[in-house]
C-alpha cells in the first residue's frame, strides 16, 4: 500500500490516528507533516502516489483547505486524484462546508477520546479498502 500522508500541526492528534489506522490494519507506510509547505514539496517530488491524504484545516502559514486548493490547482497533483479527508478540530460551519465544497472524500472532527479515534479511522480504512475493489483505484 502506498504512503498514508498525515499533515496535522499536533503531533500528538496525528500520532493517535497513525496508531489507530494501524490498528485496523492499514498496511502502509506513514508520512507525517506538520505544516503544508513541506507536504505540498513531498507529493510534488515523490514518485510514489499516496494513498490517502489526511489533513488539519487549522495550520501554521498556510492552513488546510488552501493546502488542497494547491493539490487542486496542480496539474500532475490532481490527475492522480489522491483520496483527501479533513481531520480538524474547527466546529466553524462555514469552514466545514468550505471544506467540503473542495472535492475531498470526508471531514471528521478530532476527537476527544481514544476510542473515537478509533471510529474514524476504521471509516477512513473502509473507504481505502472499498477503494481497492475499484478497477481506477488500480491505475497509477
Amino acid at each position: 500500500m502506498n504512503p498514508i500522508i498525515i499533515v496535522d500541526s499536533n503531533k500528538e492528534d496525528a500520532d493517535f490516528l497513525v496508531q489507530s489506522l494501524i490498528d485496523e490494519g492499514a498496511q502502509a507506510g506513514f508520512r507525517y507533516f506538520n505544516s503544508t509547505g513541506p507536504a505540498l514539496e513531498y507529493l510534488n517530488s515523490t514518485v510514489d502516489r499516496p494513498s490517502v491524504i489526511i489533513s488539519d484545516i487549522n495550520l501554521p502559514q498556510v492552513n488546510g483547505l488552501s493546502f488542497k486548493r494547491s493539490i487542486n490547482d496542480t496539474g500532475n497533483l490532481r490527475s492522480i486524484n489522491i483520496p483527501f479527508f479533513f481531520f480538524s478540530a474547527t466546529k466553524n460551519a462555514e469552514l466545514i462546508d468550505e471544506a467540503l465544497c473542495l472535492s475531498v472524500q470526508g471531514y471528521f472532527q478530532k476527537p476527544d477520546n481514544i476510542t473515537d479515534y478509533d471510529i474514524v479511522a476504521k471509516k477512513i480504512k473502509k473507504y481505502l479498502d472499498d477503494q481497492h475493489l475499484r478497477p481506477h483505484a488500480l491505475i497509477n
